[in-house]
């Protein structure tokens, strides 16, 4: 007798689930601070205090205008100005200042500037903010605490001029939050640190769940048909990536999903594991098969083999399974509302009706301990099941009389 085989078919879906919930996960996740470097050029500042927008130009913009160069530095900077070393920060002053002032090809730090101030349809105005990671620069020592919006400029002298750098710690955690973002933030690469490892981590599981090896149906073989099952992995894969993602999308990064709009995440991942049922179940019939012996007839799943003898059946008999009554006014509920919130779709009514008529045929089976349901059709009546007319011949065959009166019952045919 064939033993449980299939557990592969499990060990796919799984393979397929984590690809998704962890690379989902690192896709969408943002990095939780950063630092913005941005080369001064003070004269150009001071100019900049009589511009205006509206023209207006407050007396103490004129004031500041009007101050000496050095003067206006320390009352802008208000004495907090870092001096590092020359020697070991000239490199470093020097390509932040290139790629601050637009020069991004001479600089080693041009793929370290926001996509906005490389777009000229935003029309940047240098210089603008170079972005590295808090772990990159030496912060306690240049005085910037890792709070969010804390600044601290560090002053650098060669060639007997001193060049100014202001830098800014952003806290990602605080100001990503539902549906906003600041207007700059860093470059992609830096934004979502692991959004590659993320797809490859979806793509390993995609490709797990292709080519790990599978029992191929032979053409004798009573199990449900393949195309059904691709079929059920992909309505699956839909409602997982929908309703998992979302969270992500809507909140602004994996983080944020769990800090921000929260309710909004657990109800949507309560819809996705929707998804995960039924990837579980495709996996149940994947592997599911009826085998017959003269003596005995064996339903085989990745749990294992369930023996019913013939000379142990007290009763066979035809069901007919509708959906619960619950389920089905959820559905009709759910078809009002649309139609009274003006939605003139009829998608929702035409899937109160599918859940209101669908019915799935089976048969029951009595004797072998708990009872046993096999469903042969789908909610439409067509047989699903190839070579199942083999299952009520053997029946049959062995004595036992089949109750062609359908009897109807109702849940669903996954949990029977």
């Amino acid at each position: 007798m064939s033993s449980a085989s299939g557990k592969i078919e499990l060990w796919r879906r799984i393979a397929l689930l984590f690809g998704i919930l962890v690379g989902v996960g690192l896709y969408f996740y943002v990095t939780p601070s950063i630092v913005s470097v941005t080369a001064v050029d003070w004269e150009q500042e001071q100019a900049g205090e009589l511009q205006s927008l509206t023209g207006y130009v407050s007396e103490k913009d004129r004031r500041l205008n009007q101050l000496p160069l050095d003067d206006y530095i320390k009352e802008k900077t208000g004495g907090n100005v870092t001096l590092v070393n020359a020697g070991q920060w000239d490199a470093f002053f020097q390509q932040v200042q290139l790629a601050s002032f637009g020069q991004y090809a001479r600089s080693i730090y041009g793929d370290r500037v926001s996509e906005q101030d490389k777009d000229d349809f935003w029309k940047p105005q240098v210089p603008v903010p170079v972005f590295f990671k808090p772990g990159e620069l030496p912060l306690e020592q240049w005085r910037l605490f890792p709070q969010a919006g804390e600044q601290v400029y560090i002053c650098s002298t060669a060639g007997g001029k001193n060049n100014y750098l202001l830098l800014e710690y952003e806290d990602y955690q605080s100001s990503v939050t539902a549906m906003t973002k600041p207007y700059r933030t860093a470059p992609e690469w830096l934004y979502h640190p692991y959004r590659s490892i993320g797809l490859a981590v979806i793509a390993v599981g995609l490709l797990l769940y292709l080519f790990l090896p599978r029992r191929r149906n032979k053409p004798e073989d009573i199990a449900y048909a393949g195309g059904r099952l691709v079929a059920g992995d992909i309505v699956a894969l839909i409602i997982l990536m929908t309703f998992y993602s979302l969270p992500f999308v809507v909140n602004g990064g994996t983080i944020q999903s769990i800090t921000s709009m929260w309710f909004v995440s657990v109800f949507m991942w309560f819809l996705a594991l929707f998804g995960v049922v039924v990837l579980y179940y495709s996996a149940w019939y994947a592997t599911y098969r009826i085998e017959l012996t003269p003596d005995a007839l064996y339903l085989i799943n990745y749990k294992g083999v369930r023996e019913c003898r013939f000379a142990e059946m007290a009763s066979v008999e035809q069901v007919s399974l509708r959906n619960p009554g619950w389920f089905r006014k959820l559905f009709m509920a759910l078809a009002l509302l649309s139609f009274i919130g003006g939605r003139s779709s009829p998608q929702p009514v035409g899937a109160a009706l599918l859940a209101a008529s669908a019915t799935y045929s089976g048969l029951e089976i009595r004797g072998c301990g708990k009872p046993l349901y096999i469903w042969f059709t789908d909610q439409l009546g067509n047989v699903i099941i190839p070579n199942f007319n083999r299952v009520p011949e053997a029946i049959r065959s062995a004595g036992i009389h089949i109750n062609q009166e359908p009897r109807e019952i109702e849940g669903f045919t996954m949990f029977m």
